[in-house]
């Protein structure tokens, strides 16, 4: 998954995704070609320790 559709998936704007990559809440993305891209696998494991750390 690239980072702009992360970007889309989040509702956020893709300097947000860097800003969380550089915080270390999102994993770094492996690059691919110029890309980077994640695995959807390890975004849905960010989006869910978001949602139970902003539940608390």
């Amino acid at each position: 998954m690239r980072v702009e559709n992360a970007a889309d998936r989040l509702r956020v704007h893709r300097s947000y995704i860097y800003e969380l990559i550089n915080t270390g809440v999102l994993p770094h993305p492996i690059k691919l070609e110029r890309a980077g891209r994640f695995k959807a696998s390890d975004l849905d494991k960010a989006i869910g320790a978001l949602s139970k750390e902003q539940a608390q």
